[in-house]
């Protein structure tokens, strides 16, 4: 498909009432339940855009595409067809909490750049010297060992009614 038919496309998907659409609205409370958080939500949200539309009017969309094109086009869309509902908070990212990388290679870029992720906690490595426990159980038997004290202590084993040789008797 040439890039003004994606374009065209996308355009589309972007303008199309998707807040009057009471099968789409029923099928995105659905996949969403009871409480996603905002970037899950808004992930979900264009996710579950994409497999609609493609369903609905046949035709081919892909998500990654369309999430790259969205990027730089969303605010000139914004300016000529506002959406109604309370989805359009969660569309353009305006959160209120910590600011999360919106695809995956924003987060590789930030790791190969050796540069904080938003909201991961940085937990320092460090061992504690000296403050290791010294263990109190006993080892555990391997399965051999337990089963040959099963067979002794029941007296079931393959000697079972002989008695067991002390080391005077072996040697001699």
């Amino acid at each position: 498909m040439a890039s003004r038919d994606l374009t065209e496309l996308y355009e589309r998907v972007e303008s199309y009432a998707w807040d009057q659409d009471e099968e789409f609205q029923g099928g995105l409370a659905a996949i969403l339940g009871p409480s996603p958080s905002p970037q899950q939500a808004q992930e979900l949200a264009l996710t579950a855009r994409c497999f609609y539309y493609s369903k609905k009017f046949n035709v081919s969309l892909d998500v990654r595409n369309y999430k790259v094109w969205r990027q730089p086009n969303l605010h000139a869309h914004r300016n000529e067809k506002p959406h109604s509902g309370s989805s359009e908070g969660q569309e353009s990212g305006e959160t209120g909490s910590a600011p999360y990388p919106a695809t995956f290679a924003q987060i590789v870029d930030l790791i190969t750049a050796n540069k904080p992720i938003p909201g991961i906690k940085h937990i320092p490595n460090t061992i504690l010297e000296g403050k290791e426990s010294v263990s109190r159980a006993a080892p555990r038997k391997k399965p051999w060992e337990v089963r040959i004290f099963e067979h002794v202590v029941s007296g079931d084993g393959p000697n079972h009614g002989k008695s067991l040789p002390s080391h005077n008797e072996e040697s001699g």
